[in-house]
């Protein structure tokens, strides 16, 4: 079999139906030979940061792995940054990089795009990646090329494959059927009965799920096991869409102690199962003393530590099914207070996703939500979307426009992106590729003419000014119906008249004046600098 018919049967055995790149001149042939197969569409966009947030967000919404093809050196190298959010944020993303040939490096001249060494982009990427490879040569590419991908798909995060420029031609061996590694059964047995007992002994448990409960496939197993014991389901920023926020036992998302009733959960549980939650600054940074040893069990995919004993092949779903076929109490808690909130109409950030909100919950269609960093990423905590995504750790911003691009690449749904003008500056332009295939999504830019998460955290600092640009004529020039907004009344229009429009980009420009920062922003930013 030819390396490239190779390729695209492992791809498609992995759920992956679209593929993002941008071309370039050591990833040329391979990709000629891939659209002479005319098997799966391939989507690009103008820069590399943007393209691999483009396949980040197929992955995340699809919950599989996606692809993302770049040359050497100038596209990989300029595509780290994204990359090294979706390893942090445990997002499988294959990242397949073109390589120079033998006989290029035989040469032994300097090669373009080379850095410091040939070697140099693997070695950068060892940084960003849970596994690196090669496919330069027919013996062995098979192998390496299953090697990534079953790592990318076991950790959930992503992979390197350099693929030396002549290499689609090559004659490789069959791959072998790839298979996801079971939990052994005295692993699950020993695991859940420590559990067992931890929860045996427990008056006040808590369930803490993060995003690898959604990244594994565990959501429906977890929401099971609280069902039937009646322990609460709290989850972290990151994780917030884990769990169907309909569920009886879901008691919110937890940021810091303004969520009342998620603190005191967290404060007065005498056992924390903490569950594919990736322990991070921002979740954590300013609570440490709620997440004591003492009563914090942190269960991981593929690992776990319980007193003296670890394990090494966890399986998040397995194991809360066994734990739901055991015997254990029945778990009633007294209400707890829930913060009394008081609300005026102030044309502010928060109130905009209230409004939103609104619109959406009387409207039949499925909207998924995606988010960039800043104050917008706060105030989405007054919407429910079924369906969110957003780098809420890492925080790259310009993430949710070509994030847009790659939900609707991968499923069809119109999403609505949240985005600042800050963030939209990095990658705004993306926009112009939209209508290419008729993507309608709809971009609400907050726009505080600032970089105002910056302001946040250093309200001395002079040089986050955003003042000066004309959206209307910017989003006009990329075929985007537009709509400017200042007042509650026309929001409302403009999200009604763009939910009708499903043939191109709505872009709603929100106005907001000065002192309108999220409350939410204001504090995580005291208790992130004061912790």
């Amino acid at each position: 079999m030819k390396f490239t018919d190779v390729l695209l049967d492992q791809l498609e055995e992995l759920g992956i139906n679209e593929l993002f790149g941008i071309p370039g001149d050591f990833i040329l042939p391979l990709l000629a030979d891939i659209q002479s197969r005319q098997r799966m569409p391939f989507h690009y966009l103008s820069h590399e940061p943007a393209i691999t947030f483009c396949a980040d967000a197929a992955a995340r919404i699809c919950n599989r792995p996606a692809a993302v093809f770049l040359t050497y050196g100038a596209g990989a190298l300029n595509a780290v940054n994204s990359v090294a959010q979706a390893y942090e944020e445990h997002v499988p993303l294959i990242v397949i990089a073109g390589f120079p040939d033998q006989k290029e490096i035989d040469r032994g001249l300097s090669i373009h795009h080379q850095a410091k060494q040939v070697d140099s982009q693997r070695l950068i990427y060892e940084q960003v990646t849970c596994c690196q490879v090669r496919i330069n040569t027919p013996a062995t590419a098979t192998e390496q090329l299953q090697k990534a991908l079953s790592a990318c798909r076991k950790y959930s995060r992503p992979v390197l494959i350099e693929v030396a420029r002549s290499a689609f031609d090559f004659t490789v061996k069959p791959a072998k059927i790839m298979a996801l590694p079971d939990m052994p059964d005295t692993e699950l047995a020993s695991l859940s009965t420590q559990l067992r007992k931890r929860l045996s002994k427990a008056e006040k448990p808590v369930i803490l799920a993060g995003i690898d409960v959604r990244r594994f496939n565990a959501s429906a197993a977890l929401e099971s096991f609280s069902s039937n014991t009646g322990i609460p389901i709290i989850t972290t920023f990151l994780g917030r869409a884990v769990i169907d926020h309909t569920h009886p036992n879901f008691a919110g998302i937890f940021l810091d102690d303004a969520d009342t009733q998620t603190y005191q959960l967290l404060q007065q549980s005498d056992l924390i199962i903490a569950a594919g939650v990736i322990r991070t600054d921002s979740n954590f940074a300013a609570h440490n003393p709620l997440f004591s040893s003492e009563k914090l069990v942190d269960i991981q995919q593929n690992h776990c530590h319980i007193e003296k004993s670890a394990y090494h092949h966890v399986r998040l779903d397995k194991l809360f099914r066994k734990l739901e076929q055991s015997s254990l109490p029945a778990y009633h808690y007294s209400d707890v207070a829930i913060a009394n909130c008081s609300y005026d109409d102030t044309f502010n950030a928060d109130n905009v996703m209230r409004t939103i909100h609104q619109q959406l919950t009387e409207s039949e269609q499925v909207v998924p939500f995606v988010t960039d960093v800043g104050d917008c990423l706060f105030a989405s905590l007054q919407a429910e979307p079924s369906l969110c995504l957003a780098p809420a750790y890492y925080a790259s911003m310009g993430y949710a426009i070509p994030a847009a691009y790659g939900i609707q690449a991968a499923t069809g749904m119109r999403p609505m992106v949240l985005v600042g003008d800050g963030a939209f500056l990095m990658t705004g332009l993306e926009l112009g590729h939209f209508q290419r295939h008729g993507y309608a999504p709809i971009i609400v830019l907050f726009n505080n003419r600032c970089w105002d998460m910056i302001q946040a955290f250093s309200p001395q600092l002079e040089c986050t000014n955003l003042n000066g640009w004309n959206y209307q004529q910017l989003s006009q020039s990329m075929n985007c119906d537009y709509y400017s907004v200042n007042q509650h009344q026309q929001l409302e229009d403009a999200i009604e008249q763009a939910l009708a429009q499903t043939k191109k980009v709505s872009f709603i420009e929100i106005e907001l004046g000065a002192n309108t920062r999220t409350e939410r922003l204001n504090r995580f930013a005291y208790r992130f600098l004061n912790a």
